[in-house]
């Protein structure tokens, strides 16, 4: 039934939900609790880091699986398909779940990262690690008077790809993408995850025509390299958005600032560097 999986409520919760109307998911979850070494955690505070890199206390954890599945049943309901459980799980903790609700959040990456030993890929998907470190540049950026940029990063239709391809070609663009950033960029430059398909530059000394040139070579190296992982021979595209920190704005301001003008911008036209 479950393939001796020792999971407490594997058939209530997984199985029973998941195997008949999306077996991509409920194999890729079975592949997971496989592959992966729970010992004393809870398994689905473990199984909704992988999905979302949210740590969940284990008291809450069941409760929050449950909804992930509520959640993807009424995204079902209102777009008439399949929606696969990592953009279900997503969805729920950026637009429903209480902020508050979260604990102190943990590392997550892909998993070519802990076999690869890349720790600063591990740095980059801290959750929240993006305002902590654009908080403390702009304080620097005013002491000293010196420009601090930003760049956000959108992969192009990555939830999609995730649903037709399976994770393991997901986690594979985004290691992918990292890896293109991390090249690109200084030792002083900062890389952070924003959300799930969304990534940060946080640009010491770094006025927006710099920031700018900096996004246009991303954008071509994004689509380009990513043509070599199977599966995709086209490649994957990324919107992105760029702008200067002004010395009187707040961090969250200018993060509102610099997310609107990549949505608004993707509404018109993808594979594209707008200025905020």
């Amino acid at each position: 039934m479950n393939d001796n999986l020792k999971i407490d409520n594997f058939k209530e919760l997984i199985e029973d939900p998941l195997q008949k109307t999306d077996s991509q998911s409920y194999d890729f979850i079975k592949r997971f609790f496989k592959e992966t070494r729970i010992g004393q955690q809870n398994p689905y505070s473990v199984l909704i880091q992988r999905l979302t890199g949210k740590s969940i206390p284990p008291r809450d954890a069941k409760t929050s699986w449950r909804h992930i599945l509520e959640n993807k049943k009424g995204m079902e309901r209102k777009l008439g398909r399949t929606v696969g459980i990592q953009a279900a799980a997503i969805d729920f903790f950026e637009t429903q779940q209480p902020s508050d609700f979260l604990a102190v959040p943990t590392l997550q990456a892909p998993d070519t990262a802990a076999k690869t030993g890349e720790e600063w890929i591990q740095k980059a998907y801290t959750p929240g690690y993006y305002l902590e470190k654009l908080k403390e540049e702009m304080l620097r950026a005013k002491r000293y008077k010196h420009a601090l940029s930003s760049i956000m990063i959108d992969i192009d239709e990555f939830r999609k790809v995730n649903e037709v391809l399976g994770y393991e070609v997901g986690d594979r663009i985004l290691t992918v993408v990292v890896k293109i950033i991390k090249r690109a960029i200084r030792t002083v430059d900062i890389l952070t995850r924003y959300s799930g398909d969304r990534f940060m530059l946080i640009l010491p000394n770094t006025n927006k025509r710099e920031a700018m040139e900096l996004a246009e070579r991303l954008r071509a190296s994004i689509n380009e390299k990513t043509k070599r992982i199977e599966a995709l021979p086209t490649g994957v595209t990324a919107t992105l958005s760029v702008g200067q920190c002004s010395k009187d704005e707040s961090s969250n301001d200018f993060l509102k600032k610099l997310e609107s003008t990549l949505i608004e911008g993707k509404k018109s036209k993808r594979d594209f560097v707008y200025a905020m």
